[in-house]
């Protein structure tokens, strides 16, 4: 094979990656948008997630479905590599076009070695481990809920508050800390090239299992001079050479570009067999198995005193959400439901449902609150942690209950005359409304009428909460008081 044709396929490369990542980009625009096809608003590149498939099967012994697509690029891999890393991957694209435009070349200096190429199988066997045992960890290094839920939670609310200075703009409670995380996997790039994907990426690691079986590597021929000039731009640091890792080579065909006697050429096994591996160690893996358990251990304990506390947690889910028990494991933090929330309402949680539930949605009826008339965060869950909702299940779905607090509301407090509360509220025949206080009142009589919460009618939706001009402890406020989520069944 010829440098030129080695070239071509560098440019067809970089076409592949730019039209993904437009696509990502389209993608993730089209989440808050109605009308759009659930194929296209669970996420297409969740399709072809097999960590996800994989994650759903270890973690509550069902085959998603709608993941079933991610076999075919496992499939290819078993034939050409792991092409996905190299072609397809939107995350792996940013990284590329990162150190492309910052000049970085291969030095001795930023070739990760082999003990940093190992890193990502123990992840993914930890997150394996930790699947089994009912804890779902993949979501906060799978690439695609990584670069959603960053693009989601930091980078559009970055952006739109520059962009929008008037109306409205992406809210976002945790902007900070995913945005500074995000940057710092991709600054990592300066350190050594692409080294999220090489060593921290556990997708990344399980296409790297099945590409060392592939039928497809590249080999010098007998021309070959040993100038080594071909290892020279390799993202692992190897080489088409006999220790050449087709479970690291993500065919990206510089090898061929750059070698200046056109000798590096590409040969299909007649069947498929194991080629060179890295050295995982026997205590690693066991090492790696219990930081798996240990994780789901301390996940599961903080759960279950969530779970366990009478008082009830503290913490709003999503319509749609299935029973907590069910939502944690099937949760893939990936942000969608947060991007496709119109109003700010969804937000990324922090700690408020123990480790286990970080970055899991919550509602925040401080950034927003749920539009009667809206159902698109129901539509976009990839694993089923959110029911799909029509929008008449939607509005009667609830989420829970509104209380006011009549310490801090201003018609107990200062005796006005304020109802925003009851001209908010978007129930038919409206969840809040006036009583007459049995109390006696100096005032006038229409300001003895006290504000009364309808609780079979409310639905939580946080409106009445969010426009209370009390401020930072509104005189109103929903709690997740009888849910309907418990009720929910997995799908």
């Amino acid at each position: 094979m010829t440098a030129v044709t080695g070239r071509r396929l560098r440019v067809l490369r970089t076409i592949s990656l730019s039209v993904v990542l437009l696509g990502f980009v389209v993608q993730l625009s089209l989440l808050g948008k109605a009308g759009v096809p659930s194929w296209i608003s669970r996420g297409i590149f969740f399709a072809f997630d097999p960590l996800i498939l994989l994650q759903h099967l270890a973690a509550v012994h069902r085959v998603l479905l709608y993941a079933l697509a991610a076999l075919i690029p496992l499939a290819l891999t078993l034939l050409i590599g792991r092409f996905f890393c190299g072609w397809i991957c939107p995350f792996g694209a940013i990284h590329e076009f990162i150190t492309w435009i910052a000049g970085k070349r291969q030095t001795p200096g930023s070739r990760p070695d082999r003990k940093l190429l190992r890193i990502k199988y123990l992840i993914l066997a930890a997150v394996i481990v930790a699947a089994l045992a009912g804890t779902t960890l993949g979501g906060w290094l799978d690439p695609f809920a990584f670069l959603t839920r960053s693009s989601s939670a930091a980078l559009e609310p970055a952006l739109s508050s520059y962009a929008l200075r008037t109306g409205w703009a992406r809210v976002a409670v945790q902007p900070v800390l995913i945005g500074m995380i995000f940057l710092t996997v991709l600054l990592l790039n300066a350190w050594k090239r692409r080294l999220f994907c090489n060593a921290l990426c556990p997708l990344g690691a399980l296409y790297g299992l099945f590409g060392r079986f592939s039928r497809m590597r590249l080999e010098t021929t007998s021309a070959c001079t040993g100038c080594r000039k071909c290892t020279a731009r390799c993202t692992y640091n190897g080489g088409p050479f006999s220790e050449q890792l087709k479970s690291e080579c993500n065919l990206c065909f510089a090898c061929v570009a750059d070698c200046p006697t056109g000798c590096v050429q590409v040969r299909f096994a007649s069947a498929a067999g194991p080629g060179a591996r890295l050295d995982l160690g026997r205590r690693r893996l066991l090492g790696a198995t219990a930081v798996g358990l240990g994780l789901a251990a301390f996940s599961h304990a903080g759960a279950e005193a969530q779970l366990g506390n009478k008082a009830g947690h503290s913490f709003l889910r999503p319509p749609g959400a299935v029973s907590e028990k069910q939502f944690l494991p099937l949760c893939l933090r990936c942000g969608q439901c947060v991007q496709a929330c119109p109003t700010n309402f969804i937000q990324p949680s922090l700690l408020e449902g123990g480790f286990q539930g970080l970055w899991t949605p919550v509602l925040n009826a401080r950034t927003g609150y749920c539009s009667f008339e809206c159902n698109l965060c129901t539509q976009v869950c990839p694993t089923g942690a959110l029911e799909p909702l029509t929008k008449a299940r939607k509005q009667a779905f609830k989420m829970g209950t509104a209380t006011i607090n009549h310490n801090r509301c201003l018609r107990d407090v200062e005796g006005s005359d304020c109802s925003v509360c009851l001209e908010k509220c978007p129930v038919p025949g409206k969840a809040i409304r006036l009583q007459i206080q049995s109390r006696p009142m100096s005032e006038r009589q229409d300001r003895a009428k006290e504000l009364l919460v309808v609780a079979d009618s409310c639905t939580g939706c946080g409106i009445c909460e969010h426009f209370c001009p009390v401020g930072a402890a509104p005189g109103i406020a929903v709690s997740a008081e009888n849910e309907d989520r418990e009720a929910v069944a997995l799908v």
